[in-house]
């Protein structure tokens, strides 16, 4: 399915998770290598809406050297509690990216490399209450290689 194409009879507004998250979050993240050495910690903000029956997401990273990147996402629904994502934004529009609902609070996120079909990462979003979210992450290199680890808690502040 490409991104132009969804399903109208599935609406994202009724699933059981992506609804939850809707709002303006604000988290840590701490990057770890393969080894659990801890490599980087930054600061993110994250918006998420949903417009048009669409996923609609833009995450801003603020690091301690001053650097701000900023990552946009739209995802449309593919399925029974399944988006697929898009992003324009590098390194992201080089994959594809797949987000399930899992029960009441989970979500786990996917991560390939479009050319090769590579594994690049795997996250499970958990909401904890309606105000708090624990992700981890794991990611692989281009040859499919543990890469290292990340551990992100959001808060809800809008």
């Amino acid at each position: 399915m490409s991104i132009s194409e969804t399903d109208p009879q599935i609406l994202l507004e009724n699933f059981n998770v992506f609804p939850k998250h809707v709002g303006v979050w604000e988290g840590n993240w701490i990057r770890l290598d393969a080894n659990g050495k801890e490599l980087e910690r930054f600061t993110g903000v994250l918006e998420k809406k949903i417009v048009d029956n669409q996923w609609v997401q833009t995450n801003t990273y603020q690091f301690a050297d001053g650097r701000s990147v900023t990552q946009n996402f739209v995802g449309l629904v593919a399925g029974e509690s399944i988006i697929k994502l898009e992003s324009s934004d590098p390194p992201f529009c080089n994959y594809t990216l797949i987000a399930e609902e899992h029960g009441d609070s989970l979500i786990i996120f996917r991560v390939w490399d479009k050319a090769t079909g590579v594994l690049l990462g795997l996250e499970t979003i958990n909401l904890s209450d309606d105000n708090t979210c624990v992700r981890t992450s794991q990611g692989f290199t281009a040859e499919g290689k543990f890469r290292g680890v990340m551990v992100i808690t959001e808060h809800r502040v809008g």
